[in-house]
């Protein structure tokens, strides 16, 4: 596994991913393990979240990655992993934690509130190469929850 590179905290954006095969925690983890890839964060279908990395480090989440002109997303970026595969839903236990969780990183880090949430098919490079979290995850749920909480 690559040693612990610190994260540029002044640039705090979020990418949504998906598992790919919606493995539970334990078997997704052993696979990124191998792959030497991690995330931040893992939310089961249950609900229940996991964290994997230290916010002040890189997770090797993005890939080979460029959004707006901006390369190398691993650097700066915060990786959250939603258990599942693009065709199917995710569950409402999903979306209230991945709330929970947005919520507490735009606390630690304010400038993130200001930052689109983007999935990983928004800034994996080239366009098209990745396609999570799918068509079925709703942001809307997750920004409307947002506002809804101080």
């Amino acid at each position: 596994m690559p040693g612990k590179l610190q994260r540029d905290t002044t640039r705090n954006y979020i990418v949504i991913h998906n598992d790919g095969a919606g493995l539970n925690a334990a078997s997704t983890r052993k696979i990124l393990q191998r792959r030497r890839l991690a995330y931040h964060y893992f939310i089961g279908r249950d609900g229940k979240i996991y964290q994997w990395k230290d916010l002040k480090h890189q997770a090797f989440h993005a890939g080979v990655s460029l959004y707006e002109g901006i390369p190398d997303w691993n650097k700066f970026s915060i990786g959250i992993c939603l258990q599942g595969n693009n065709l199917f839903p995710y569950t409402n236990e999903q979306y209230q934690a991945l709330t929970l969780l947005v919520n507490y990183i735009n606390m630690r880090y304010p400038d993130s509130k200001d930052k689109p949430i983007l999935g990983h098919s928004d800034v994996a490079y080239p366009k098209k190469r990745k396609k999570d979290p799918g068509e079925h995850f709703q942001l809307w749920r997750i920004n409307n929850d947002i506002t809804n909480h101080p």
